[in-house]
């Protein structure tokens, strides 16, 4: 789903229920606010359904051996595995730190959950035959959390109307939503046949 998409889909969600604010989509604040918005509503669902990545680091005897992770991974939100190719033992003195024997070389793979990409708070004008920066833009949430976005983006935006409590409904909605989320993945079912008895 792309950026336009999401606002369009939280718009028409907005007047769906309340007619009345038709004219949220072209409201100047708004506008300039809902970037951030956004950003605010994937950090706080992507906890319910991790986003998976890769790095891969070739090591060699010029290779520092030691890895500060936040360094070489500016996206990771949480690791998930680390393997060494060769294997090999290593020690963690502490959550951002890899310290590997000094004499080794192969491949470092560490797999783990990202933070989603972040929307630009304030993108470029498109140069001549680029598309607009909301058209290009793609969520890397899960579809299930997608769904469930727009809820969080209107109770945001319409917080502030305390007189009409119309960001309430979207809130309460938003968090019936976020509290039925499963967070496992559903997955096809591997058959091993054969082998060796033990």
């Amino acid at each position: 789903m792309t950026l336009k998409e999401m606002k369009i889909k939280t718009f028409s969600l907005i007047e769906e229920y309340y007619p009345e604010e038709a004219g949220l989509a072209e409201d100047e604040d708004v506008l300039n606010k809902i970037n951030g918005v956004v950003n605010q509503i994937q950090d706080d669902l992507m906890k319910y359904r991790k986003i998976n990545a890769t790095y891969t680091k070739e090591i060699d005897n010029e290779t520092s051996k030691t890895i500060i992770i936040n360094t070489e991974i500016t996206d990771c939100y949480q690791l998930n595995k680390i393997i060494l190719e060769p294997a090999v033992d290593y020690s963690m003195p502490d959550d951002n730190t890899i310290v590997l024997p000094e004499d080794y070389e192969g491949t470092l793979k560490i797999y783990y959950f990202k933070y989603p990409t972040k929307v630009e708070l304030n993108p470029a004008e498109p140069e001549e035959g680029e598309l607009p920066y909301d058209e290009t833009f793609t969520f890397d949430l899960d579809d299930v959390l997608l769904e469930i976005m727009p809820y969080g983006i209107a109770a945001d935006l319409l917080k502030m109307d305390m007189i009409s409590n119309y960001g309430q409904y979207f809130y309460n909605r938003y968090l019936e939503m976020k509290n039925n989320i499963d967070s496992r993945r559903t997955g096809g079912m591997i058959f091993i046949d054969g082998g060796v008895d033990l």
